[in-house]
């Protein structure tokens, strides 16, 4: 392959990105598509391409029925060589891999002149946080730009949320070898301080440095409470704000500079430098109006005409309206577009959007006179250009915005559904918007876990429409709120058409499970059968049989669970390929084959569904596996496969924080560590299951005492005292103390422990 096509393939962003991920292990393409917000099918011609050039190597696995090809990096490094007459590419399995940094989420900076004095002190920073504040347009991001060129950079808008916000580090430390935020979201974490302390060890272990630009923008609270906890506790990263006016974020310890206009010499030079012939002594007069505003200059250098009077009232007002008279028609129109859109918009949209051929021309006359900026592969319009610009609407607005809307669902990732979205709600566009929902149901399912925040904050702006209330049904039943999840889908039930109704009325059964009143659940269980027996929709059948397998569960039913359970593997094998749901499925069965005392049946079933989470990259469904597989083999006296596979669960919980699961595995463990007559790691694991019940009071975590007691005795010491505080701490929940000492009856003979609980 050509040397110029592998440079041009390495220097892609997402490619860049791709491999940034390969070097933490071994991803399918479905799964990367995720991490990214990509599309899976561009992901998979990427990989590909990377494949035909020997930097990354596929395989094809054989996961269940099903052959998967999964992608691993081939190549630690890439070494460009300049030789006479030739470029040489090599590539290496030695030495060290680094990812470099985007360059497109970093402004680029042409043309900077003065700021000597700020440069100087932002070179060499004394704190660690540095705060640049200043009016808009005053060159506060072509500062940061200039002399922060390798930090990781975020720009705000009023539509960010904290879970897409913390995404993006996810991702940009990952990328620096810091992989335990990422794996965190993955594994479905949101808890809020669990999250500031990964960001913050993160930016300790890399020295990340971050630029957080328009911090006036921000609208949630939960971003604003990050930066504070990070900038107070930080002692080897860099943290950087970019704002209008000086955050009130309770940072004493930062350097803040308040930025204003351009000196006059500096001032001057900009002005030659777009070619204005002007002399020093009359620039002074225009110098005194503009305060060295750069935006402001760049404007009078493209209105000035020599001897034309320049008014003082509206100054800045008066420079854009003398340059925009000036642009033709087809210019003029590209401004009134860009308008429109609160965010950069990449040049694909921007072709879609605008009804000539001649968008690149326009654009690159636009970005020649500044009045359009470039950030990578995104144009935008100043929000100072933008603002005015609304105020005198020459374009329809629903027009364009509708073809927006329709570029961005062809994008078929989260982050554009999610923009898509936004735009149908500012046109209040219901008919779009209830196909963007049904659209969500069935291609953005992990909206939900992934961006709750980001989604109920466009739901929110059309909270009274039954569609959207019902969404909001889902976000509040996710965070555990099931009473107010329910007051709103009865409040919709009737209200909805097709999909949706189906949908209420499988969350309705889903929800009375939940509060144990398996009368109302069985009601609209019913009511979903009819749906599902009238429809041929795949995905209605699917929910119902989800919702039954668990309704006869719940009833002490397994065959019928069972017969159920296959159903829905079947369904979902018709279906485009959902792995994590096959593998939870999966799970499940191997669960009822477990209540059925059926132990060698469901380890099958839960080896099949740790096959399918290698397969797909999903770490959480792959350590739910082994720890399901540790209880199964626990069950059958096989405790060296029990500690082993337990162990795999209980480092990977640990390490993402899901305590609650980290503590389940623990259990299994500790009881095979003491059927294997081992009680000193015994003690070990009940200790650590001590120190999280203490923590966050997870009722199993109290079992760690009864074990604690065990262990003791094993060793010949006196276990009374412990035992009785387990027997005290659990009396709460009887159920639990019974199933821990049913557990417990499995591995006394093995360790020789003698009937502890004979009192």
């Amino acid at each position: 392959m050509e040397v110029t096509s592998i440079i041009k393939t390495l220097s892609n962003e997402t490619n860049l990105q791709i491999l940034s991920i390969l070097r933490s292990g071994t991803f399918n393409p479905r799964e990367l598509a995720r991490i990214l917000q990509k599309d899976e099918s561009d992901i998979s011609r990427r990989l590909r391409l990377l494949e035909r050039m020997g930097i990354v190597e596929g395989r094809w696995i054989r996961a269940g029925n099903k052959n998967i090809k999964v992608y691993s990096l081939k190549v630690e490094e890439v070494r460009i060589s300049f030789e006479p007459g030739e470029v040489v590419i090599q590539t290496s399995r030695n030495g060290r891999y680094e990812i470099p940094i985007p360059e497109s989420k970093i402004p680029k900076v042409e043309n900077f002149f003065g700021r000597e004095d700020e440069i100087k002190l932002l070179s060499s920073p004394e704190k660690r946080v540095i705060v640049i504040y200043g009016i808009a347009g005053i060159g506060k991001t072509a500062l940061a730009a200039r002399v922060f060129g390798d930090a990781f950079w975020y720009q705000v808008n009023e539509a960010d949320s904290f879970d897409y916000f913390i995404w993006q580090i996810g991702l940009f430390l990952n990328s620096a070898g810091y992989s335990t935020l990422l794996e965190y979201l993955r594994g479905g974490g949101r808890e809020e301080r669990d999250i500031l302390e990964l960001v913050l060890d993160g930016i300790e272990s890399t020295g990340m440095k971050l630029v957080v630009d328009d911090l006036h923008k921000c609208t949630d609270e939960k971003i604003l409470r990050l930066l504070a906890f990070i900038a107070g506790r930080m002692e080897h990263g860099l943290l950087v704000i970019l704002s209008r006016e000086k955050p009130r974020l309770g940072i004493v310890d930062a350097t803040y500079i308040r930025l204003k206009g351009l000196d006059l010499k500096s001032a001057y030079s900009l002005i030659k430098s777009r070619g204005v012939k002007i002399d020093l002594t009359d620039f002074v007069d225009i110098y005194q109006l503009t305060m060295g505003h750069p935006l402001a200059l760049n404007l009078f250098a493209e209105a000035y005409i020599e001897k034309n009077e320049i008014r003082p009232e509206k100054f800045f007002d008066f420079l854009f309206w003398e340059v925009y008279q000036a642009l033709n028609r087809d210019e003029g129109l590209m401004l009134q577009l860009l308008g429109l859109f609160d965010e950069p918009v990449e040049y694909g949209a921007i072709k879609h959007v605008y009804p000539k051929k001649n968008a690149f021309v326009v654009l690159y006359s636009l970005l020649n006179k500044g009045l359009v900026e470039k950030r990578g592969e995104l144009y935008f319009l100043h929000d100072l250009l933008r603002n005015i610009m609304k105020e005198t609407p020459e374009v329809d607005e629903r027009e364009y915005c509708s073809r927006y809307i329709d570029y961005l669902i062809e994008k078929k990732n989260i982050k554009d559904f999610l923009r898509a979205l936004r735009y149908a709600v500012r046109l209040k566009d219901r008919d779009k918007f209830r196909e963007l929902i049904e659209l969500r149901l069935r291609r953005f399912k992990r909206i939900i876990q992934d961006f709750p925040d980001a989604y109920m904050k466009v739901l929110l702006q059309l909270e009274n429409d039954p569609y959207a209330r019902k969404e909001l049904g889902h976000i509040y039943f996710q965070r555990g709120f099931f009473e107010k999840a329910l007051r709103l889908w009865l409040e919709v039930e009737d209200r909805l058409e097709g999909i949706h109704r189906a949908d209420v009325m499988s969350s309705l059964a889903d929800v009375y499970m939940e509060l144990e009143n398996f009368e109302e659940a069985e009601k609209y269980l019913r009511e979903l059968e009819k749906i599902a027996d009238e429809s041929e929709d795949l995905e209605i059948k699917l929910w119902y049989h989800v919702e039954l397998t668990k309704f006869k569960y719940y009833m002490d039913d397994p065959e019928g669970a069972l017969e159920s359970a296959f159903k829905e593997l079947e369904i979902i094998r018709r279906m485009e390929p959902y792995p994590e749901l096959e593998s939870l499925v999966l799970l499940h069965i191997g669960d009822i084959y477990l209540g059925m005392e059926k132990p060698e049946e469901s380890l099958k079933y839960y080896h099949h569904a740790l096959e399918i989470a290698r397969a797909y990259s999903l770490p959480f469904m792959e350590h739910l596996a082994h720890g399901e597989l540790s209880k199964a083999h626990f069950t059958v006296e096989d405790y060296k496969k029990a500690v082993e596979h337990a162990g795999k669960a209980v480092e990977y919980y640990l390490r993402v924080r899901n305590y609650r699961r980290a503590v389940d595995a623990l259990a299994y463990r500790c009881l095979s560590y003491i059927g294997l007559n081992l009680p000193d790691r015994g003690e070990k694991d009940a200790e650590e299951m001590i120190k999280i019940a203490q923590s966050m009071d997870y009722p199993l975590g109290w079992a760690g005492y009864i074990f604690l007691g065990v262990a003791k005795s094993l060793k010949g010491e006196d276990g009374a005292e412990y035992l009785r505080r387990g027997k005290e701490k659990l009396k709460k929940h009887p159920w639990l103390y019974d199933a821990v000492l049913k557990e417990l009856a499995r591995v006394y003979k093995a360790a020789e422990a003698g009937d502890l609980f004979a009192e």
